[in-house]
C-alpha cells in the first residue's frame, strides 16, 4: 500500500538529514537523493491531483 503524501514528505526530510550526516561516503549520499528525488517525483504527482480535485470542487460552486 501507498504511504500517505505525509509520510512520504517526512521521508524525504529524513534522507535529506542523512546525506547531511554522511558526508564521508559519496556513493551512499548519491543513492540517498537518487531514493529522495524519486519520492519528490511522486509527491510532485500527489499535489498536481490534489489541485485537480480542488479545481474540480471549485468548479462545481
Amino acid at each position: 500500500m501507498d504511504k500517505s503524501f505525509e509520510e512520504n514528505y517526512k521521508k524525504i526530510e529524513n534522507l535529506l538529514e542523512e546525506i547531511e550526516d554522511n558526508k564521508d561516503n559519496l556513493d551512499k549520499s548519491v543513492k540517498l537523493y537518487k531514493e529522495a528525488k524519486e519520492l519528490y517525483r511522486k509527491l510532485e504527482g500527489n499535489l498536481e491531483d490534489y489541485r485537480a480535485k480542488v479545481e474540480i470542487i471549485d468548479s462545481d460552486e
